[in-house]
């Protein structure tokens, strides 16, 4: 079928279907290219022969355009005649539009889609069963300004007379990349007015909109629309309508509507209302007397909704939200409001209602300039905690404030704030929060700014921290700050071979008088039978006394060589430490040293508040890069052998013991130790060394990369003992110390790990089945010992988004513990009177999962079970159930746990009933419901729109 231009330019084709409404645009009227007498018109029918229109001047027809009952247009009087024609019969063509059009809504099964289509599908919406995919037809691609383009009409009858274009069978009206198709369509250049009846479709980009009739007064874009149907492709969301109007400010007004993003056919949950208006100036649309259901089921309603049609903001109250049940909080309620302030500004206020504790808001403030970034956020329980039993915080004022700011200056120079405070340590246990805080424990409280300078072979960087922590354990002790630390860091690439590397870090250290933790008591402001309890702290003793300064410098020069077959990297390297001290007693810091360090004996005259070390190193690390072709269970790889030898000097420098420790630690002995140039972490120690580290790694490599499998072992062997180390029981000479383990073991162990000849074997092993299944095992062996120190394996399978399973085992060999009583003083027994030990390894299990549940389309189970085996406990039993489709999500979980701040020999059993409903392209109507607890399923993705 040919198509043609019409006959004549409308001053305006403006069609207004659901969100997506065709702008109108005035242009001039053209004339008819005959002059025709007032009682004759053009008839143009399709040609025979199908090579065109054939078209003749015939009689006028007697009877007027019948006109919509809105918005009112006076009838067309005849051309020369006094008197209103009758109407005319109506005469219906059928219009070839696929027969599904208005069910399916350009709804298509995956079974139908491309291959690429499909597997896209399953990456991005694994739950869903299909898409929306517009079907190809002229001008869909069409770029520019659909408005300035040409006028488009095709269809089986056209007659023109008096400024009406009459337009029958299979009609097509088709601007730029819009298209209208209908049965009949009556436009009237005169009164700017069109009518279209019959199997109404509107396409554009990303838009379907279907109905029975529509009229539109085209000079305003004002449009009606009756019995329509309509989908937005993108955002998959789709509704219908008993009638659509489209204003002049293209806002648009649904009677008795409906709002879903579930495919065509599918009642999985439908919003709909007396009356919604959708603003496409805005994103946002409203629904008067709304009502949501789920599966035909009401179960919200409102009189007056906040929804969103796009991704952007609103002011507007969000959904109220019943966050489940645990035995602390009770049963609680959420109605939070958005505000959006500016595009670059917002707010959010949360009600939090709990049955058991009160009311607690939530205010958090967002921003967002062409430098700067950040939040803020404020929390606080109004009335006081209503929590009476065994809650210290009974009828007191609790809250959490936090501050987040990113300043960048310039490409080079950026400053941060990360400030968060709360009324007591236990407010996040109890409470947790929607505020957006970086650390749960301790809290930072921090100000910072970084320059990072150089060039691409001269790299430095400048910083200035000032950095407190608030201490948010109830059982330790509370850390340093620094107050400030400044430091300057940097490497520089000398030669092609040559490279050189720096730092100087100086930092004040300081932190509250009473920080050190003794024990737990009954609260002494209540009875001795309400369960509460109180931490006692006082000021330490000996050499953990210390506050002060500690200068730190670092240079090193490195000389590697690579090749294809190897490579070899000899370094030195100088470390240099120098401390300022005060708050420190003499003849406590040298008992405290004395009874603590079995290598030495102190005396007065060692002690000084300004010790300094200085320490050099020299390393020369070498490896091979072997290989040849394999052949493994009928499979083809690249088996490589990587032995390495690293050696390592640095010459002891004693009374490093006056070294406070301000940030320094053991690190824990695994396969990477054996290349590491320092068994501390931190700069409060600097290890002596005289020692070889020998291992090699082994794999197993495909030819498309994948390694199927990779195994490392190595050991040190020590031509000295060691002599610089951390006293295990520094601060027990304090008249209240109350030992956790058994001093003597302990310091016995360490003895012996120091003048051992030979580490411990440590390796690793990873086997990965496939690219979806591996399993890791780590393990030392202590062969002096003839004991295991650390083991560690787990399994891990995760074939698709939907499924994952993971096992875990862990243990570590400790020394023995001492038994607790309910109020965390050490368990007398009462035969002998001695304090009873028992075992304190670390054995423990990890198993969770996320999987699909056979025989059904969208349930998925999920569940973790933790269970500590040396104490015969459970830490955490999790079990729940997911629905999961295209458009609403569905998690109901059971948790039961234990807080790793318990009494281990007493602990409080805890658990909660957790609700979470998702209505995709409405949101959470329920929070977050505990789904950070899910988070602890490793491979279980948590996907929300």
């Amino acid at each position: 079928m040919e198509m043609h231009h019409l006959p004549f330019k409308l001053r305006a084709l403006t069609l207004a279907i659901a969100s997506a409404i065709i702008a109108g645009q005035p242009v001039s009227k053209a004339r008819a290219e005959n002059n025709l007498s007032a009682d004759t018109e053009w008839s143009c029918e399709v040609a025979s022969d199908g090579s065109g229109w054939q078209c003749s001047v015939v009689p006028l027809k007697q009877g007027a355009m019948k006109r919509a009952p809105r918005p009112v247009v006076a009838p067309v009087a005849t051309r020369g005649r006094k008197s209103t024609r009758s109407t005319a019969p109506e005469k219906t063509i059928a219009v070839s539009q696929p027969e599904d059009v208005r069910t399916q809504l350009d709804w298509v099964h995956e079974s139908k889609l491309s291959d690429a289509r499909r597997q896209q599908l399953k990456q991005e919406e694994p739950w869903c069963v299909g898409t929306y995919v517009e079907p190809t037809r002229p001008g869909k691609y069409f770029k520019g300004d659909p408005n300035s383009a040409p006028i488009i009409a095709d269809a089986d009858e056209s007659t023109y007379q008096n400024s009406i274009a009459t337009l029958l069978g299979a009609v097509k009206i088709r601007q730029g990349n819009r298209q209208l198709e209908s049965n009949e369509a009556y436009l009237d250049n005169e009164k700017n007015f069109g009518e279209f009846k019959g199997n109404i479709v509107f396409r554009e980009p990303g838009t379907l909109i279907v109905g029975d009739t529509a009229q539109s007064q085209l000079d305003t874009g004002r449009t009606e629309i009756d019995n329509a149907q309509y989908v937005m492709h993108e955002s998959h969301a789709r509704g219908s309508a008993a009638v659509i109007l489209r204003n002049e400010d293209a806002t648009m007004e649904l009677d008795d509507a409906t709002y879903t993003t579930c495919r065509p056919g599918d009642q999985g949950w439908q919003l709909s209302g007396d009356s919604v208006t959708l603003d496409p100036s805005t994103g946002f649309g409203t629904a008067r007397n709304a009502v949501v259901r789920v599966q035909n089921l009401p179960v919200f309603y409102s009189p007056y909704l906040y929804f969103p049609i796009d991704d952007r903001r609103q002011s507007g109250f969000l959904y109220p939200t019943v966050m489940g049940y645990d035995d602390e909080s009770g049963v609680e309620f959420d109605l939070p409001y958005y505000w959006n302030i500016a595009p670059n500004y917002d707010a959010t206020f949360t009600p939090r209602v709990m049955t058991k504790r009160g009311f607690l808001l939530e205010n958090e403030f967002r921003y967002l300039t062409e430098k700067d970034e950040g939040e803020i956020g404020v929390a606080g329980l109004i009335g006081g905690d209503q929590l009476e039993d065994e809650n210290e915080h009974y009828k007191k004022d609790r809250w959490f404030v936090n501050a987040r700011h990113r300043r960048q200056f310039t490409d080079r120079w950026t400053a941060e704030l990360d400030y968060a405070d709360a009324s007591d340590k236990d407010y996040l246990d109890d409470f947790s929060s929607s505020l957006n805080y970086s650390s749960s424990g301790p809290l930072n409280q921090r100000v910072m700014t970084r320059y990072d300078g150089g060039n691409d072979y001269n790299n430095w960087q400048a910083k200035l921290d000032v950095h407190k922590l608030k201490n948010m354990d109830r059982t330790a002790d509370d850390p340093y700050n620094k107050l400030p630390q400044i430091e300057l860091s940097g490497n520089w690439q000398a030669t092609d071979r040559v490279q050189v590397n720096y730092l100087a870090d100086y930092t004040y250290f300081d932190r509250a008088d009473d920080w050190n933790y003794i024990k737990e008591k009954p609260h002494s402001d209540f009875p001795n039978n309400s369960g509460i309890y109180e931490s006692v702290y006082d000021e330490g003793y000996g050499i953990q006394r210390a506050v002060g300064s500690r200068a730190y410098f670092e240079s090193g020069v490195s000389y590697p060589i690579n090749k294809t077959w190897g490579f070899l990297t000899p370094a030195v390297k100088v470390r240099s430490v120098n401390y300022s001290l005060s708050n420190l007693d003499q003849e406590q810091v040298v008992a405290d040293l004395n009874s603590s360090y079995w290598h030495r004996n102190f005396n007065q005259g060692d002690f000084t508040k300004s010790p300094s070390t200085t320490v050099p190193a020299f390393s020369v690390d070498s490896g091979l890069y072997l290989d040849r072709d394999a052949n493994l269970f009928g499979s083809a790889y690249t088996h490589t052998l990587e032995p390495r030898i690293k050696y390592l000097y640095a010459p002891y420098v004693k009374g490093q013991e006056f070294n406070p420790l301000f940030d320094t630690g053991n690190m824990g002995f695994s396969y990477s130790s054996l290349w590491s140039d320092n068994r501390f972490s931190g700069y409060d120690r600097l290890a002596d060394a005289n020692q070889l580290s020998l291992g090699f790694t082994t794999r197993f490599i495909q030819d498309n990369g994948f390694e199927r499998m990779r195994f490392g072992i190595g050991q040190i062997f020590y031509f000295d003992d060691r002599q610089v180390y951390i006293g295990n029981d520094l601060g027990s000479g304090d008249p209240d110390y109350i030992p956790d383990f058994d001093e003597n073991e302990n310091a016995q162990r360490q003895k012996d790990e120091l003048t051992a000849s030979t580490s411990p074997i440590a390796s690793e092993f990873i086997y990965n089945f496939t690219r979806t299944m591996s399993l890791r095992q780590d393990f030392v062996w202590n062969a002096n010992q003839n004991r295991i120190d650390n083991y560690a394996l787990t399994y891990r399978y995760r074939p698709s988004e939907r499924k994952t399973f993971n096992m875990g085992f862990r243990f570590a060999d400790r020394v023995k513990r001492y038994k607790k009583n309910e109020d965390n003083t050490n368990y007398v027994d009462p035969v002998t009177g001695e304090n009873v030990l028992v075992k304190n390894d670390l054995k423990a299990t990890d198993i969770s999962f996320a999987w699909p549940i056979p025989y059904t389309q969208n349930w998925s189970a999920m569940g973790r079970w933790q269970y500590d085996m040396t104490n015969k406990r459970n830490l955490e039993e999790l079990f729940g159930v997911e629905y999961a489709s295209c458009c609403y999500q569905v998690r109901l979980f059971w948790r039961s746990y234990v807080k790793s701040t318990d009494n281990i020999d007493h602990p409080k059993d805890r658990s909660g009933i957790y609700l979470q409903f998702v209505l995709r392209g409405l949101g959470s109507l329920t929070g977050s419901s505990g789904k950070e607890y899910l988070q602890g399923i490793s491979g279980y993705t948590i996907r929300e729109k």
